[in-house]
């Protein structure tokens, strides 16, 4: 049987975020075995790993609102686009829970919701979803940097 364009992208959003993700380190393998320490720093003005932890979260959110059907919702201040959180198991939490409601809410899209405009952008829902993916994975290599410099310094 041949899998649906939507099996894929849960496939996809789930190996690159738990394990098994073809290129090197998933979401959460990066986070494994970080230390609050860790997590706080920064390199010259660069975003935190919390940050960048927060900043995943609340994009996973915005893809969240739109498969909901939520036109007005949007990411349009620097407090939403990279929230401010001290704690870092919390944000780990926060990231997980997002992933499930995207895992489950994309599970219920039907395949032609993919061709459709994303409410309020000039793209579709195969661009968004397939972009979350690329979004997780630039700032996965960064959390990937920002862990190897911190652990030298330490």
């Amino acid at each position: 049987m041949r899998k649906t364009e939507i099996q894929n992208l849960v496939d996809t959003l789930s190996h690159t975020f738990e394990k098994n993700a073809w290129h090197g380190p998933a979401v959460l393998e990066a986070l494994e075995d970080l230390r609050d320490v860790q997590a706080d720093q920064r390199i010259g003005n660069s975003h935190s790993i919390i940050e960048l932890i927060a900043h995943m979260t609340a994009w996973r959110n915005f893809v969240c609102e739109k498969l909901e059907g939520n036109a007005a919702f949007d990411i349009d201040t620097d407090e939403m686009n990279f929230p401010g959180t001290k704690n870092l198991k919390t944000a780990i939490l926060e990231l997980k829970a997002s992933q499930k409601r995207l895992l489950t809410l994309l599970e219920q899209t039907p395949v032609e919701k993919l061709e459709e405009k994303v409410p309020g952008r000039p793209f579709k829902f195969k661009v968004m979803l397939n972009g979350i993916i690329h979004h997780d994975l630039y700032h996965t290599g960064q959390i990937m940097l920002l862990k190897k410099y911190h652990n030298e310094q330490l």
